[in-house]
């Protein structure tokens, strides 16, 4: 089955907390092609962290072997996505003496090498490390410090790291599976990746990616990622609050929000009633509810879910100036309406974020729920397209890709 397979093949397992998504593609150049695919409902990971060995174990086993039987190849190594509620992200300076007379790419990789292991010290693991600005001594900033001369070298990085524990758990249960990690990536970076075009990327766009426990955001402001943030509110509060109203479970509620999820409904439509047949141990029941309620229920939550976003952005002082378009992707973004509450909240642009930088995409997965994951294999790409390593992202890799940016770096 792989006899005509060119290129790279690369596998992606995006953790998150309602769905695992496990991706196997072949990467030649610029092309991407999808080899094999599934997603499993995601058990024993709370928050985008492992809750239960056990269960998250068996999980992505299920996920993983799925996508193997599809693609008729077996995998060790994935690029792993972690949540957005479990990352920090922060903006630091630092500087160094310059080796010889001139900037060298060694003096750059000594930067970044110093502020990873000042995070290590704190028990803290860089996911990924993008430098901003260069300075050389006292001089104006510069966006390539190669070549100059100067006593010392100096750059503003933005940091996004996450906890040790966190890591030694992904890979503890991965290794319980038979799996290792290639490299990691922050979720809404990835999806960022896959539904943000050059342009959006340098305007300055805001992508929010709606998950189940957790909404989390980032800033990308020419052609950088400049800010990472989350709050602790997403899709399943949605389904907790119609199940709490209609006094059913959970599985029952997401069918009722997935079957009738708009919020632009007319006067005449408020009125109709929703019903839903319960079928128990001893007999049947009703459910029901106005069109109307439903939609002042979920509108409530997902007001509450970008009014948390915005409070979180200026109380981390992220300049508005710098956000001049607003992209939601994820499974919220789906319901009918969701963007015209985004641009009355922020006053911005607003668009529903398809995954749209990867061709002839199998219809399944060609929607905003599979964004994050899709957005790993375009980092991928990127990571093996020297052009493109040239952006400025750096990322905290492992094996052949490391082996790769190294020889690449020093050409």
């Amino acid at each position: 089955m792989t006899k005509n397979i060119r290129g790279k093949i690369i596998a992606c397992l995006d953790i998150g907390s309602s769905k695992l998504v496990c991706l196997i593609a072949s990467i030649n150049n610029d092309d991407i092609r999808i080899l094999g695919y599934s997603h499993k409902e995601s058990r024993g990971i709370s928050m985008g962290a492992i809750s239960d060995m056990k269960l998250a174990q068996k999980s992505i086993t299920n996920a993983v072997s799925e996508a193997e039987r599809m693609a008729g190849i077996n995998i060790q190594r994935l690029i792993v996505s972690i949540s957005g509620s479990q990352v920090s992200s922060n903006r630091l300076e630092e500087g160094i003496k310059i080796s010889s007379k001139t900037v060298k790419t060694s003096d750059i990789a000594s930067l970044a090498s110093k502020i990873r292991e000042q995070y290590r010290k704190n028990h803290r693991e860089m996911i990924h490390l993008i430098p901003m600005q260069y300075r050389i001594d006292d001089s104006s900033p510069i966006n390539n410090p190669r070549y100059m001369s100067g006593e010392k070298l100096y750059s503003k990085f933005h940091a996004i790291s996450t906890s040790q524990t966190t890591i030694n758990n992904i890979e503890s249960c991965l290794k319980r599976c038979q799996l290792s990690v290639n490299n990691y990536i922050v979720e809404p970076f990835a999806s960022s990746l896959s539904c943000l075009n050059e342009n959006e990327m340098n305007v300055g766009t805001l992508l929010i990616d709606f998950g189940g426990d957790v909404t989390s955001f980032c800033l990308l402001f020419e052609g950088k990622l400049i800010y990472v943030g989350n709050v602790p509110i997403a899709g399943n509060h949605i389904t907790r609050d119609i199940a709490t109203i209609l006094g059913v479970n959970n599985i029952i509620a997401e069918k009722v929000k997935n079957l009738n999820g708009s919020l632009f409904i007319s006067p005449i439509e408020e009125k109709e009633i929703i019903k839903f047949r319960l079928i128990d141990h001893e007999a049947q029941s009703m459910v029901k509810l106005t069109r109307g309620e439903l939609c002042e229920v979920m509108t409530c939550r997902i007001e509450e879910i970008l009014e948390s976003v915005k409070k979180t952005l200026v109380k981390s002082a992220v300049p508005d100036f710098l956000i001049n378009n607003i992209v939601i992707t994820g499974g919220v973004s789906s319901i009918v309406g969701v963007d015209k509450i985004a641009c009355d909240i922020f006053d911005k642009n607003v668009k529903i974020g398809y995954p749209s930088q990867i061709d002839n995409l199998p219809a399944e997965i060609e929607n905003p729920s599979f964004s994050c994951a899709l957005g790993m294999l375009i980092f991928s790409k990127n990571l093996l397209n020297k052009e493109k390593i040239k952006n400025g992202f750096e990322a905290k890799n492992t094996g052949f890709i490391r082996s790769l940016i190294e020889k690449l770096a020093n050409l």
